[in-house]
């Protein structure tokens, strides 16, 4: 009751895109502005007549509130912000008082779009590190930049390794940013009204997870419930306690590729899909001999005080050719569409409803 009450007073921000009754096409070059509804041969996916491109290996992007911008991420000490109209360049962000070597990952426009908060690797520039084959790792902080200024205006000290995920939240009316880490930690840390200051940071209780890839937010909970990739487990944390609910069994590299078919349940739940890596097992341990998957889940909440979460699976999304190791995956704006990408620089659309491929991407080298 405690959690359909929160969930009443802090609606769920994750979808505004628009529907498909909203959409709307333009007269003057025919252009849908709708939802994506198909992608087969006669609704093909097509490149737009403009490209991004930098001299290092890009990681992230980011979106403005307003769609209007763009924030780009990677392995050198800068994030570039573009014009989704004219996909031209507006500014560059650098930490000029940065004596060691910044490396960006991942970031998260505040919801004004003033401020950009970002995260990812900072090395020493003088020392090297026989283990990694790089510079040592330093602590890696969130650095807050002033996104017409340019600025460093905040600096948010924690993660002891790379910072690999960030998200934005408002629980109970307060603002926070979420972030996991190769150090295996999630942290949590309480922001001021404008998203500047730091109120205060709090890590969650794990003290098993090796590396923590990424957090999404459970619908309906006000905000309260997110899961998190950590190793080879799904878990879920509770936001204000800042501690691990439930724990999933690993659900990769366990059993073959299948579609279970679980009941509907009477309660509430919700879906997400998840993206494995199988083990390594062909060509010197450096490629999966079996085909990797997507997997679509249900999440069924506890009816009962103190109850279980039970994670359902209903769908796996596998392909003779998608073999890969890449960590990213997302979903389309219509909920249609997977869009999962493979080392080797192809991207397979699958069908949520089908399982089928209907499209591969391959204008990545």
């Amino acid at each position: 009751e405690k959690n359909n009450e929160l969930a009443a007073q802090y609606p769920d921000p994750y979808w505004h895109e628009l529907s498909v009754e909203d959409a709307t096409t333009d007269s003057m070059d025919g252009v849908h502005t709708g939802r994506i509804d198909f992608i087969d041969e006669e609704h093909p996916l097509e490149l737009l007549p403009h490209s991004i491109r930098d001299q290092m290996a890009l990681t992230g992007m980011a979106l403005s509130a307003d769609g209007a911008m763009l924030a780009t991420f990677g392995s050198s000490a800068s994030v570039h912000i573009w014009d989704t109209d004219t996909f031209e360049l507006l500014t560059t962000l650098h930490d000029r008082e940065e004596p060691n070597i910044d490396e960006f990952f991942v970031g998260q426009f505040t919801p004004s779009s003033e401020y950009l908060v970002v995260g990812g690797k900072l090395k020493d520039r003088k020392r090297w590190s026989e283990a990694d084959e790089d510079n040592h790792i330093l602590p890696c902080p969130l650095k807050i930049f002033n996104v017409l200024t340019g600025e460093v205006v905040g600096r948010l000290e924690g993660h002891s390794e790379e910072i690999l995920c960030i998200k934005s939240v408002v629980y109970k009316g307060e603002n926070y940013f979420v972030t996991t880490s190769q150090d295996g930690y999630i942290r949590r840390w309480s922001m001021s009204s404008d998203w500047m200051v730091l109120q205060d940071t709090k890590e969650v209780t794990d003290g098993v997870t090796c590396m923590a890839f990424t957090v999404s937010f459970l619908p309906n909970t006000g905000n309260r419930f997110f899961i998190a990739s950590t190793d080879d487990h799904l878990t879920l944390v509770d936001l204000d306690q800042c501690k691990i609910v439930q724990r999933f069994d690993p659900i990769y590299s366990s059993t073959d590729p299948q579609s279970a078919h679980p009941s509907e349940p009477a309660g509430p739940h919700a879906y997400f899909i998840t993206r494995g890596v199988e083990l390594l097992d062909a060509e010197n341990n450096t490629v999966s001999s079996r085909p990797n998957t997507c997997t679509l889940h249900r999440l069924v909440y506890p009816t009962e005080p103190d109850g279980k979460f039970e994670l359902q699976e209903i769908r796996r999304y596998h392909h003779d050719e998608y073999l890969s190791n890449s960590w990213l995956i997302r979903i389309t704006s219509n909920g249609r569409y997977i869009l999962a990408p493979t080392l080797n620089g192809q991207v397979f659309v699958f069908s949520i409803a089908t399982g089928q491929v209907t499209g591969i991407l391959r204008d990545h080298e």
